[in-house]
């Protein structure tokens, strides 16, 4: 199942804006790995690391998503780039990805985060 994950951060002039809201509900489905994951992020110096922990007793395929939106000083988008990762997370580990902002030159943003995880075939 598909989890948005709102995450704002505006670095300008030494102004900065964190907002994460609640994450990982559990679901009904025996399919489902959102009852088994924890996905949190961290703040880096130029970007966000999303760190998506399988505590399920098998492997997970997983993808996440996200958009990277650079700013001007005045706090105007420059330009914006979607990127992503897919990967197999072992059972009773965490996967890192790095969502990079370093091409941004004043301020950056990164939101529209989404992560999807289902069993792993064969794991």
């Amino acid at each position: 199942m598909r989890r948005p994950v709102t995450i704002l951060i505006i670095a300008l002039a030494g102004v900065l804006l964190l907002v994460t809201p609640a994450q990982a509900t559990a679901p009904e489905s025996a399919d489902s790995a959102d009852s088994c994951v924890a996905f949190t992020t961290a703040e880096q110096s130029s970007g966000l690391a999303f760190d998506l922990r399988n505590g399920c007793d098998r492997g997970l395929a997983c993808s996440l998503s996200w958009t990277v939106s650079c700013q001007n000083a005045s706090g105007n988008t420059t330009s914006t780039a979607k990127h992503g990762a897919s990967f197999v997370v072992a059972a009773d580990t965490t996967h890192r990805a790095l969502g990079s902002a370093a091409t941004c030159k004043d301020g950056w943003r990164i939101d529209d985060i989404t992560w999807d995880c289902t069993p792993a075939r064969g794991k």
